[in-house]
């Protein structure tokens, strides 16, 4: 395999839907808005960052899919400036929020949809000393890979879940015959440390094994896996309501518990 062939078969039809991927994570925003801000003391990934990037004072920051702006703001006290780009503007918002709360005055918000983005045209390319994307949907094919790449001159993160099992949401996916989220996300590890590879880089690979757990509502239990779904395919209104069935199957008292078992995988190379 050579890079044209990776550019030509490295494709994620999910990456080319921000009008989606906003709605869903707008959703979210004031569960991530909750949040704890992560240290290097006790979150595995900003450790991992820390020992190998260094961060310092003169040192600027490009944290793609940042949500609430949890990370971003975690490497803004140490570098100069730190600029979080997400999708959604209501986890854009959260994220503003918090740094004014904070008094953080150099981490800068944007929204953007990842998918479309020249990092030449906006600016980026090679305009940070370190660029990471955390646990987001916004890096996820050739495209945004290779964008990300362009933007750092220095250090590169990127931490994915892989071989996730979401126990309700995977059962929801199977009642209207979707099956390839877990394949997708296992396939962009996989591109990633190919392209690097074929890039003549010598990527490093850490992996830690989690299980989260969250309670909702039935209700919001079939918005989230109705709007996942959507992602990978046009719901007839007769599939929405076997989503809706199946969410109902599984609750009790009207909540419904969700367990997920995942690997994280990060990858990080030195441009």
């Amino acid at each position: 395999m050579d890079l044209e062939q990776l550019k030509r078969e490295w494709k994620n039809p999910s990456a080319h839907n921000g009008v989606l991927q906003a709605k869903i994570w707008d959703n979210r925003a004031g569960e991530y808005e909750k949040k704890e801000i992560p240290n290097e003391k006790d979150d595995p990934f900003l450790k991992f960052l820390w020992k190998k990037a260094e961060p310092d004072a003169d040192m600027q920051v490009l944290d793609i899919g940042c949500g609430a702006g949890l990370y971003t703001i975690a490497l803004a006290g140490r570098v100069k400036k730190a600029v979080g780009l997400d999708v959604s503007s209501r986890m854009i918002e959260s994220a503003k929020r918090r740094a004014d709360d904070l008094g953080i005055a150099n981490a800068e918000f944007g929204v953007q949809d990842w998918s479309k983005t020249d990092a030449q045209r906006c600016g980026f390319q090679n305009g940070f000393d370190i660029v990471f994307a955390h646990m987001t949907p916004a890096v996820c094919d050739y495209h945004t890979f290779d964008q990300m790449n362009a933007c750092s001159k220095k250090y590169c993160f990127m931490a994915k879940p892989v071989r996730r099992r979401d126990a309700v949401q995977d059962g929801a996916f199977a009642a209207v015959g979707i099956d390839t989220q877990g394949k997708q996300m296992d396939d962009t590890v996989l591109n990633s440390f190919t392209y690097l590879w074929l890039k003549g880089y010598t990527p490093e690979v850490v992996k830690i094994d989690e299980v989260w757990s969250a309670k909702r509502s039935v209700e919001e239990m079939t918005a989230w896996c109705t709007d996942r779904a959507g992602v990978y395919k046009n719901l007839t209104a007769e599939e929405k309501n076997r989503i809706r069935n199946y969410v109902e199957s599984v609750s009790e008292e009207g909540m419904v518990n969700e367990v997920v078992r995942t690997s994280i995988v990060t990858i990080y190379w030195h441009v």
